[in-house]
């Protein structure tokens, strides 16, 4: 695809010093960034310890201050009195936090759970909505050193209690329920917690909407009720030292384990990276509002919606709910009110915005203040790149900056950065400063020839890259590491299409579908959870683009007897109820069809394509 040069002019990091980041060779880039970005309270003595390999070390001996360089270093400067955190509501409440008063919101609660008995290494699960105090929790947990875990609300009451069994997480954070939606948090961690064979501590419970919900006597505990008991919020002494290598939170993702398993992601080199590719693909200064429209529960909201813009010392933009093509409304009412200029997103939200706003209800909606647009999860086509440069601004032209990365490697791998490049196709991914990858085909032979799809390889280790997963080292070196035998690639587990210029096209996992939430939902996770119901017998899920919402994700089941209309009613409905009961509605597809054989190949493969025209034909497009 050649799209027309949109001329960027940098203001943070420039072109020319881009080149000489691009110059150096991993280690060396590693050491520079950690002086620029981390307070060492502490020097390292090594910048990469290989002994171990593939558990590297990252920053021997060293040792910095989370504290000091996520929210305390800006308590001194100018920044003490911005605007941190500017929250929405699905509701339409609103709050504004400054600096200042997200650090007493945050000292405020890292006392408490110290009196609470948490300490430095436990596990917290946290299973709330996009909430403040989502925020202000993941930040005391680092204070304390406890680890964060993040899942997402709209998994199921058994997902959630695989997780728990997995993490053995000795508290949780929770809410009482979410507005205007079918989640009643209490009531799924309630019931998650009767599912699982340990005992957890104590329960923390936001008051979010003011449901009434059952609270277990003395393990469950009112969050508000927490911070404002002088017993439990003052007199605890807090350590924020943490070596560079000591966990800073896990996430729970999809990969070839048979039973849950999380990333864990390490202190140092995770800040360093979220800091450096924030400042570098978002090019911000404080005058910018940055609005990163994922989940905070997915790894781009904790790199790009918390990490990195507010250890910068950004003013963030947060809201509750999703932006879908039926509330598009709040998305332009957002960029102006709150006058965002920066932010990040996915193709298929903005492809269901680019929709409403071709209608006439839309039409006279424009994003007066914005200025530079991030965009990944998925691909970037044409009429969408025409669209974010030449429709979406009143004037003039807005770069569209492509991004890839994932959540085992903790934020952006690679991108189009804007303002160092006029290629004339802008929307091709470049590897950032550091990051060496080539493409090879099943065998781990590197792949030579261009216009050729190969699998994505790292041949080099990177602090940002998950230092292990929970319980589970064997897997880790044998799905990320020993992927290729006798090959010393990192497996991204991505395919991709390389170009004479050095840039990629990717075109992801063949097993995965993006929601418009940025959330993966996983095909063969879909289809595993459909093929448990007792009445299917085969069952084949693929996703198609759609014009409105991006992409639909169809399934179709063969069952094992027919009987009648009715019967056939009956079995879908109990499908859906056992996929929500099962992994949540994240899982749940957008259609499911009722068929009596499914199209294979020569090989007796399911015929995957030939289901892809199947569903266009069926959905009209």
């Amino acid at each position: 695809m050649s799209e027309p040069v949109c001329h960027y002019g940098r203001k943070v990091i420039s072109a020319d010093e881009y080149k000489k980041l691009q110059q150096f060779e991993t280690n060396e880039l590693v050491d520079t960034l950690a002086k620029k970005y981390l307070q060492w309270k502490t020097p390292y003595q090594e910048v990469l310890n290989t002994s171990r390999a593939p558990f590297y070390r990252w920053f021997v001996e060293g040792k910095i201050d989370i504290w000091q360089n996520t929210i305390g270093k800006h308590l001194r400067t100018n920044r003490r009195n911005k605007a941190a955190l500017m929250w929405v509501g699905i509701d339409g409440r609103e709050r504004v936090y400054t600096y200042h008063t997200l650090a007493y919101e945050v000292e405020r609660l890292a006392m408490a759970l110290v009196n609470l008995g948490i300490r430095k290494g436990d596990n917290v699960l946290i299973f709330t909505p996009n909430l403040p105090e989502t925020i202000v929790t993941m930040l005391a947990c680092a204070q304390v050193g406890a680890v964060h875990i993040i899942y997402h609300i709209a998994y199921s009451s058994e997902s959630l209690a695989a997780r728990l069994q997995d993490c053995k997480a000795k508290y949780i954070v929770t809410a009482d329920s979410c507005p205007q939606t079918a989640y009643m948090l209490k009531e799924k961690v309630n019931d998650a917690l009767s599912k699982i064979d340990y005992k957890i501590k104590h329960c923390i419970v936001i008051e979010r909407t003011g449901e009434r919900v059952h609270m277990h006597p003395n393990r469950d505990l009112w969050y508000q009720d927490l911070i404002t008991d002088e017993k439990y919020s003052r007199g605890a002494k807090i350590d924020t030292v943490r070596a560079a290598n000591d966990p800073l939170f896990m996430l729970y993702t999809s990969s070839k384990t048979k039973t849950a398993k999380a990333v864990v992601h390490s202190t140092a080199g995770f800040l360093m990276w979220a800091q450096f590719t924030t400042e570098l693909l978002f090019d911000m200064d404080d005058r910018d509002i940055f609005w990163c429209t994922a989940d905070l529960a997915w790894i781009t909201g904790h790199t790009y919606g918390i990490y990195g813009p507010l250890s910068l010392g950004s003013t963030v933009f947060i809201y509750e709910g999703s932006i879908t093509y039926e509330n598009t409304a709040l998305f332009f009412d957002f960029l102006d009110r709150f006058h965002i200029t920066r932010m990040f997103s996915n193709p298929a939200l903005l492809r269901s915005i680019m929709r409403a706003k071709n209608s006439r209800r839309y039409e006279a909606k424009s994003a007066n203040a914005l200025r530079l647009i991030g965009c990944g999860g998925g691909e970037i086509k044409d009429d969408l790149y025409q669209w974010v440069l030449h429709t979406l601004p009143k004037q003039g032209k807005i770069p569209l900056v492509n991004i890839w990365g994932q959540t085992e490697a903790g934020g952006s791998l690679m991108a189009n950065v804007p303002g160092i490049s006029d290629s004339k196709h802008n929307t091709r991914l470049r590897p950032l400063p550091g990051v060496k990858c080539k493409l090879v085909n099943k065998n781990g032979e590197e792949i030579d020839a261009y216009d050729e799809l190969g699998f994505m390889v790292l041949t080099n280790p990177l602090p940002s890259i998950c230092s292990d997963l929970y319980g589970d080292s064997k897997a880790y070196r044998s799905i990320y590491w020993e992927k290729f035998k006798g090959k010393k690639y990192y497996s991204t587990g991505d395919q991709a299409i390389a170009w004479k210029d050095g840039s990629y096209v990717l075109t992801g996992r063949p097993d995965i579908a993006l929601s418009a939430g940025a959330g993966n939902r996983k095909i063969d996770e879909v289809e595993a959870t459909i093929l448990s119901h007792e009445r299917v017998k085969e069952c084949a899920v693929v996703f198609i683009d759609h014009p409105v919402h991006g992409y639909m994700l169809l399934a179709f089941c063969v069952l094992k007897s027919y009987k009648d209309e009715s019967y056939n009613a009956e079995s879908l409905q109990a499908i859906k109820e056992h996929i929500i009961e099962e992994s949540g509605e994240l899982a749940l597809p957008d259609a499911i069809r009722l068929t009596k054989f499914l199209p294979k190949t020569p090989d007796n493969e399911i015929n995957r394509p030939l289901l892809k025209e199947i569903s266009l034909q069926m959905e009209g497009l």
